[in-house]
């Protein structure tokens, strides 16, 4: 954690605030359109808030995923349409940190473990299922990995939009001012970045993103590569 440096000077905002003749309170976050808007930009918050929906969403569903008279496939099915968007929702526009991304794991293997059940050994004994064989049985990308695919998605629309769009000079346009001291927060577009490069599908991709059909055949290219895992 960086310390406030003593020449630091804190900001004091107003308490309310006027657009377009309406007078509104200023506040340190709000939801808007089901996504948590912080002042400081902490999607940290947001990310645990999608997980929390998803915990409502599980814990509903438990005794469905637990059954022993529904099939695997159907309880993947449930999972995977009635579960997992719930997480994924907005998380296209968010920086994911370390720590968002495991407790992303943690959350779907929670899921993992519920459909699968225990793994039976050699000897009669019963044990928990390791992490890659979860992983195998699920039989498709982890949430992490939907999580980037859907951003890149997003890029790609954000960045055919047109010049003068408030969105696209969010993305693209380096802020004025100077930074805090000490290690930076990371930056949506610094991730995407790096997703394209691992990907192999850096260069001019702003460009390439222009042809709708050419950027969604990268994405299902990017879907299918585990470099984002």
């Amino acid at each position: 954690m960086v310390g406030r440096s003593s020449k630091e000077k804190t900001v004091s905002l107003p308490r309310t605030v006027t657009v377009d003749g309406d007078e509104l309170e200023v506040v340190d976050e709000f939801v808007y359109l089901g996504s948590l808007i912080t002042a400081d930009n902490n999607t940290t918050k947001e990310i645990q808030r999608r997980i929390q929906a998803g915990n409502h969403a599980y814990f509903a569903l438990r005794k469905t995923l637990r059954s022993r008279r529904i099939r695997r496939r159907t309880k993947l099915t449930v999972y995977k349409i009635l579960i997992r968007p719930v997480v994924l929702y907005g998380l296209e526009i968010v920086t994911l940190l370390t720590e968002d991304i495991r407790a992303l794991v943690v959350f779907e293997r929670k899921g993992q473990r519920t459909i699968f059940g225990g793994v039976q050994t050699e000897s009669g004994e019963w044990r928990r299922c390791m992490n890659h064989e979860l992983q195998a049985l699920l039989g498709e990308i982890p949430i992490v990995h939907l999580a980037k695919v859907g951003r890149l998605r997003w890029a790609g629309h954000v960045a055919r939009m047109p010049d003068d769009s408030a969105v696209k000079s969010v993305l693209f346009n380096d802020p004025a001012g100077t930074r805090n001291r000490g290690a930076q927060r990371a930056r949506c577009l610094d991730q995407i970045e790096a997703d394209l490069r691992v990907t192999g599908r850096l260069r001019n991709w702003r460009r390439v993103a222009q042809d709708r059909v050419d950027w969604r055949q990268r994405i299902e290219t990017a879907r299918a590569t585990t470099a984002l895992n």
